[in-house]
């Protein structure tokens, strides 16, 4: 009785070892995507940590300049500038997937650039069409700097989460949301 107790509980290990590695590995592996026609939601978030050396009691909010969205070619897609800096506490940056002509983009990948008091932060993404099953697969390989710390103060840039409902049980680990193509194609 005892060694089936002792086997149940070594698969329950492996089984979360397991997942867990498989959900690190769809990450880097795709690294972050998007569906056509998605509202993708961004923010910059603050936070301190001790470093020997730079005592980092209070750290100054980041403020944010300005934001583009850039294809990996370099051509500018989309931009804007606030007239007075945010502070990153209050502001989210969303982007409908369109040119600054009103056009939709395609599928590809891009690079989200926000430039802030602390710095220009950027995350590579990809766009892709959940329907076509026989369109490229895009992983984002370009450079990013997604967070910077000055001292004991980091400012990171983030995706929001979107994908707050409809995730299918375990499956949400990995990100998968929803029907890949339900109701039809965007």
């Amino acid at each position: 009785m005892k060694r089936r107790w002792v086997f149940v509980g070594s698969v329950l290990v492996i089984a979360l070892l397991l997942s867990s590695v498989a959900a690190t590995s769809a990450t880097t592996l795709f690294g972050t995507r998007f569906k056509v026609g998605e509202t993708i939601q961004f923010n910059v978030e603050d936070s301190s940590t001790w470093l020997w050396g730079c005592c980092c009691c209070s750290c100054e909010t980041t403020t944010i300049l300005g934001w583009r969205i850039m294809d990996v070619g370099g051509q500018s897609v989309y931009s804007v500038v606030h007239d007075a800096p945010v502070s990153a506490n209050v502001w989210m940056g969303s982007w409908g997937q369109t040119m600054v002509d009103g056009s939709v983009v395609s599928t590809g990948q891009y690079v989200l650039y926000v430039d802030t008091s602390a710095g220009t932060l950027s995350r590579c993404f990809s766009i892709y069409d959940p329907c076509d099953c026989c369109g490229p697969c895009y992983s984002c390989s370009c450079q990013q700097v997604t967070s910077i710390t000055d001292c004991g103060c980091k400012a990171s840039l983030l995706f929001v989460d979107s994908c707050t409902s409809g995730c299918f049980p375990f499956f949400g680990i990995f990100g998968v949301c929803g029907s890949a193509c339900s109701g039809g194609c965007p």
